[in-house]
């Protein structure tokens, strides 16, 4: 059960990778290596781990100390032959295996916390490989549109030439000047998504967050088989934290059958007498009696099996939950491949081909310049939609890396 803990310890003697770029595997290795969240699950486990033990235990005994029959005639100083003072040692024993069943359930909420520890592993993984490709996209997209502001001037430039020797027009000048500023609008707001795409990798690890991301996706593999992966559901880290909330609610079932086991309660004591008389021992034994069973043992117990079966309804539609982001996840993935795919072959070329042909034409005087400034529009569209189609399909790929990765970190 200590798995987790002890990889944790094992990132943390990593030392800084060397370099600028901050690679999305380091940034998840970041995020798992200086994360509050998972030593305050470690924390919770430690803590459970030891509260098994207490709850063990027998209850602490009592000692008692007191002075027995003084004649209320002449008290305080008057005695009788039954006046005793003495000492009792008093011990409670929990009937039936109430002990045990207490441990047994304390064990089970620390391996929750140990559970919830795997579960909050993968999201984080998951979550901050969301955040990265969120900003990468965002910055390649800024990239792409400051080349296309570069060209746009050299549009400008040209236009203005043209206009000199009265090849050319107002108009054309006034259009690519419009381009531009239309660029400029937009590179701005491309660079209030970067902010708030850098926000979320601050989130997980602030220490690298205004490193720069790398300007190539990195190279994902494929994706473990889904008939695999739907396989693997009841072992995922998020759905072993219900299976273990129904074991902790079917132990609170058992114990709640063992209230209608009486308490014992043993006392031995020793009194002293004055006046030569004998000393005197006693030995009791206190039972518990039961006999509002129906309004308290019997309700309870109702109570605890109602809340035992809402545990095992919350685990069936949990994995119904795990089933369908799965689902969605591999569909996506495939989806936004298959377009990728048909994007490189196909709209990509087309696009450049266009361009340099109306360049061709425009030099020739057979097209305007606006014509030349829209299809770099459109090819710069383009080349952003692939950007786009490739975030998306590395974006369903860590999310399935969540239903598949878990395995490791155990």
């Amino acid at each position: 059960m200590r798995t987790v803990f002890l990889l944790l310890a094992a990132l943390s003697a990593v030392g800084p990778v060397s370099g600028q770029v901050l690679s999305l595997d380091e940034a998840r290795r970041l995020a798992l290596e200086a994360q509050p969240a998972l030593r305050a699950q470690e924390h919770a486990w430690r803590a459970g781990q030891l509260n098994a033990l207490a709850d063990g235990a027998l209850p602490d005994p009592r000692l008692k100390v007191g002075a027995l029959n003084f004649p209320a005639r002449g008290f305080p100083g008057a005695r009788d032959d039954m006046t005793q003072v003495g000492v009792s040692w008093e011990q409670t024993i929990p009937g039936g295996e109430k002990r045990r069943l207490r441990s047994e359930r304390t064990h089970a909420e620390a391996g929750l916390a140990l559970a919830e520890s795997h579960g909050l592993m993968q999201s984080i993984r998951r979550d901050v490989g969301l955040s990265w490709l969120d900003a990468w996209l965002a910055t390649a997209n800024l990239r792409l549109y400051a080349e296309l502001a570069d060209e746009q001037r050299r549009a400008i430039e040209a236009a203005q030439s043209a206009l000199g020797t009265g090849k050319g027009s107002q108009a054309d000048l006034l259009t690519a000047r419009q381009a531009l500023n239309q660029l400029a609008d937009r590179r701005f707001e491309l660079a209030a998504q970067a902010e708030r795409s850098r926000a979320g990798i601050l989130r997980w690890v602030p220490q690298a967050a205004t490193r720069p991301l790398p300007e190539a996706l990195p190279a994902l593999p494929s994706p473990a088989p889904l008939d695999a992966l739907r396989a693997g559901l009841d072992a995922h880290p998020q759905h072993e934290m219900h299976a273990l909330q129904q074991t902790v609610a079917e132990a609170e079932v058992a114990l709640a059958r063992e209230a209608a086991r009486s308490d014992k309660t043993i006392e031995v004591g020793y009194y002293a007498r004055s006046g030569g008389r004998s000393d005197m021992l006693t030995f009791q034994i206190a039972f518990e009696l039961p006999i509002y069973a129906s309004r308290k043992q019997d309700s309870a117990l109702a109570a605890k099996l109602r809340l035992a079966e809402r545990a095992r309804e919350q685990r069936a539609d949990h994995l119904r939950q795990l089933r369908a982001e799965l689902e969605a996840a591999s569909a996506e993935w495939r989806i936004a491949g298959e377009r990728l795919r048909n994007h490189v072959t196909n709209v990509l070329p087309d696009a450049e081909a266009r361009l340099k042909a109306l360049i061709a034409q425009y030099g020739a005087g057979a097209v305007p310049l606006s014509g030349v400034l829209e299809a770099r529009r459109g090819l710069i569209e383009a080349r952003l939609q692939q950007q786009m189609l490739a975030a998306a399909q590395a974006k369903a790929r860590v999310s399935l890396q969540y239903f598949e990765d878990y395995g490791v970190h155990r």
